[in-house]
């Protein structure tokens, strides 16, 4: 799936939202621990997310949920609850992607790599990866701290497709990149681009000699004890026991893959709940795992969670930001893709993590992850302030669903009177004829331009099928309302020529 900041969702918006999003939905409900998971303490907090969690999925429409809460990097709750999707309960050990949350994986592989000497945060990439050869001299400029703060000047408008099939690996993605240009000099301004970490993680490949799921395998997972956390290289690879995606629609969760396209370095790690408060313990502590074992340094920690000039807020794969709502700041990271979402979350006053991990994806009606794991957080502790849930978010799915029978209604009821119509019609001004029948084809415009409409409003590129699963009510909606339109004025136009032809009484 794509990969998404901090909630994909609010990028793809604009284009399909037309009323209100809200929900509320009902599903299965089961609750299970992970095996071989940390184990937190029997706690008021550890009784109070379990709760949380169950009613979570009662209330909302995806099938199963995981979270981790720490304070001062303790666990204090790792819960689960709901369907795996495949018929079994959801567990703190399911694996489930956690989309975008993997920036932040490999900017941890780039600093270790960094503090060993082999790379040079402020070097141009190209003189130890000769290999990136975009369609603009500019591009030879760029550092790796660029990339990793999104401030290379790559570009989703100015780059190839982020959806070619053909791209498996990093050396392919870093050769998609040559008919590339930037949108701006190196270091000057901040967009959101995937292949940023792509090219990153490609550079952790060639200067350690190993594959970047290798890499990240020895020097990051297994010291930490993420023994059921791996990279995989595309959107639709699975691992064993791993979850089934879901998009949302009517307030029901429906099983979806999405596209499979190339994701390693910037969306491709598989993790686990349990998994995910190792990695959080080791953030809040400095960079040393809970045995004690030294990841990374402290100041390379810090230097990933600290924002740089230019950068929207954007650290090293962390944002350092106060939600959309305001305070409390948190360092964070969001996760969202065709089937799944995630979030992690460090509350840097009160101390607090969390890490929340849900197994339906970005959608205009689906929950976000983020405003969970919040809200998690609240029922632990009431002075982290709560923010808005987004209730009853199907309704939107059943306003639009009137929206269509309403308009393609109209549209029927057009063909059905396009004999009569060409009648009235007849004899009158062409140019006004074509002028009254132009209406009828803005929806396929609108439907046709879907993703250049996507790239002008979001600076994001989406594919049709990824639009889909955002809002698959509103991208039916359209692709019917385009469709009727069509169909009206290409029967007028024939009744009218019917018309023309008829000989005179």
């Amino acid at each position: 799936m794509f990969t998404a900041p901090p909630v994909l969702m609010r990028r793809l918006a604009p284009l399909l939202l037309l009323t209100a999003a809200t929900a509320m939905c009902t599903g299965p409900t089961a609750s299970a621990s992970g095996v071989g998971a940390p184990t937190p303490p029997t706690s008021p907090a550890q009784s109070t997310v379990q709760e949380s969690l169950d009613r979570f999925v009662a209330e909302h429409g995806t099938p199963g949920i995981q979270a981790a809460v720490l304070r001062d990097g303790e666990l204090l709750a790792l819960a689960a609850a709901g369907s795996d999707g495949n018929g079994g309960a959801m567990t703190t050990a399911t694996p489930m992607r956690v989309e975008s949350l993997s920036k932040s994986f490999t900017a941890l592989a780039v600093l270790q790599l960094v503090e060993a000497g082999k790379l040079d945060l402020d070097e141009p990439v190209v003189d130890q990866l000769p290999e990136l050869t975009l369609d603009d001299t500019r591009a030879t400029a760029i550092t790796l701290r660029e990339l990793l703060y999104h401030t290379s000047g790559m570009t989703d408008p100015t780059a190839p497709s982020l959806y070619e099939e053909h791209v498996r690996t990093l050396e392919d993605a870093v050769e998609r990149l040559e008919p590339a240009t930037l949108a701006t000099d190196p270091g000057t301004a901040a967009a959101y681009h995937n292949p940023n970490y792509h090219v990153a993680g490609r550079l952790v490949e060639v200067v350690s000699g190993q594959p970047f799921s290798q890499y990240l395998d020895q020097q990051v997972l297994d010291p930490l004890g993420m023994a059921d956390t791996s990279s995989v290289p595309t959107a639709g690879a699975r691992v064993p026991e791993m979850a089934a995606g879901h998009l949302l629609a009517w307030g029901r969760p429906f099983a979806a893959t999405g596209p499979d396209y190339f994701t390693e370095g910037s969306g491709g790690v598989v993790s686990t709940a349990a998994d995910m408060a190792r990695w959080i313990a080791m953030q809040q502590s400095g960079g040393t795992a809970m045995d004690g074992t030294r990841v990374v340094t402290p100041e390379s920690v810090a230097a990933m969670h600290t924002p740089g000039e230019h950068t929207d807020d954007y650290g090293f794969g962390w944002y350092r930001a106060e939600s959309a709502e305001g305070p409390p700041v948190r360092i964070s990271h969001s996760g969202a893709g065709a089937g799944f979402g995630a979030y992690q979350g460090i509350f840097v006053d009160s101390g607090y993590a969390v890490v929340v991990l849900i197994n339906s994806g970005a959608g205009l009606t689906s929950p976000d992850p983020g405003v969970v794991a919040q809200n998690l957080l609240h029922d632990v502790d009431p002075v982290i302030p709560p923010l808005t849930s987004g209730a009853d978010r199907g309704r939107t799915d059943w306003i639009l669903t009137g929206v269509a029978l309403v308009t393609v209604g109209l549209g029927v009821v057009a063909l059905a009177r396009a004999r009569h119509w060409a009648r009235r019609r007849s004899g009158r001004s062409g140019v006004l004829t074509v002028l009254r029948m132009l209406p009828w084809l803005l929806p396929a415009a609108v439907f046709a331009g879907l993703p250049a409409l996507q790239v002008w409003a979001t600076g994001r590129t989406a594919p049709y099928e990824l639009l889909f699963h955002v809002s698959p009510v509103a991208v039916v909606w359209l692709g019917l309302y385009a469709a009727t339109g069509i169909a009206v004025v290409a029967l007028r136009a024939a009744r009218l020529y019917a018309v023309g032809r008829a000989p005179a009484r």
